[in-house]
């Protein structure tokens, strides 16, 4: 018969690998089953060898070390900051220094940029590059330095930023594709650009005689754009009363012509007759009202003489 000790010593070992078996099963099954959230894919690896790319849903592998899942985000936007510096002494602030650029002109500028990315090849990420937010970092970095050396201080500060910001963009674009990140690049945006503390003041001055410039402007074209319909139709009024003055003088100018051809051909048929009649015509026009007695003479001339009427006369 077994002694107490030996009994519970035997007891306890078969609980303790009980226990050990629980956990060893607990744990496979939950190392076999994974989740793929929407937006996200799952990269199977056997024995280190990728073998599958699972979509959104349950899932279920053999456990560790047989088989290891990565569950990439493929819809998030990540970013990345450049520049921001807080601190008083930019000198002392490394981000701040990345951010340094030297513009065509040799100005100096300090960016603060925001490039958004997401990664659209899983595989490539993973697995095509050594540690792909690094290089895409560095990419950054050179591509503001080279696309700020084509623009002058002025530009990047003012009116030029949505410029370098798409030149910036492509040459981020270009810069990644030999290394097969599997990114991609969503938006570059420049939200400040600032010389050094030294000539701040400076160009502060220029960048508000620009935005100055541009307020007048606006107003000029407000201005114009008030007074240019009332000259429009004044001028459509001119325009109108001119022809209307042109198409009577034109008909006048026709009908006094049809009439001379007219008399003209009435001369031509009776010369003495027309002369009289022309004359006649032409003193009761300078003589409106009066009466005219006309007198032939012996030396065939014709006289008249214009005698108001007596009833008239006071």
């Amino acid at each position: 018969m077994r002694k107490f000790p030996e009994i519970f010593k035997t007891f306890s070992y078969t609980k303790l690998l009980a226990i050990l078996l629980i956990i060893m099963i607990t744990f496979f099954v939950f190392s076999s089953i994974y989740t793929v959230k929407e937006g996200e894919l799952g990269i199977l690896r056997t024995f280190g060898k990728v073998t599958d790319v699972t979509k959104p849903g349950f899932h279920l592998k053999f456990p560790y070390p047989v088989q290891e899942i990565d569950v990439i985000n493929t819809s998030r936007s990540n970013s990345i900051e450049i520049g921001f510096n807080n601190t008083k002494s930019p000198k002392l602030n490394s981000q701040n220094i990345e951010s340094q650029a030297i513009t065509s002109d040799d100005g100096i500028v300090w960016v603060d940029m925001i490039v958004e990315w997401k990664i659209n090849d899983p595989y490539a990420y993973l697995f095509k590059a050594k540690d792909p937010d690094a290089i895409l970092k560095n990419s950054i970095l050179s591509s503001l330095k080279s696309i700020a050396g084509k623009f002058t201080i002025d530009s990047i500060m003012t009116d030029g930023k949505i410029a370098i910001q798409n030149n910036i963009k492509l040459e981020i674009e270009k810069s990644i594709i030999s290394y097969n990140l599997g990114i991609e690049i969503l938006n570059v945006t420049i939200l400040d650009a600032k010389p050094p503390e030294e000539i701040k003041s400076a160009f502060e001055a220029v960048a508000d005689a620009s935005e100055q410039k541009n307020t007048l402007i606006n107003k000029a074209e407000e201005y114009r754009n008030q007074k240019l319909p009332a000259a429009e139709g004044e001028a459509d009024k001119i325009i109108k009363e001119a022809e209307a003055y042109h198409e009577e003088r034109m008909n006048k100018a026709k009908a006094e012509v049809a009439a001379f051809n007219s008399l003209y051909k009435e001369y031509k048929m009776s010369k003495e007759v027309t002369k009289s009649r022309m004359l006649i015509e032409t003193l009761e026009e300078i003589l409106p009202g009066a009466n005219i007695y006309i007198m032939d003479t012996k030396e065939g001339t014709l006289n008249y003489l214009p005698i108001k009427d007596i009833k008239g006369e006071n």
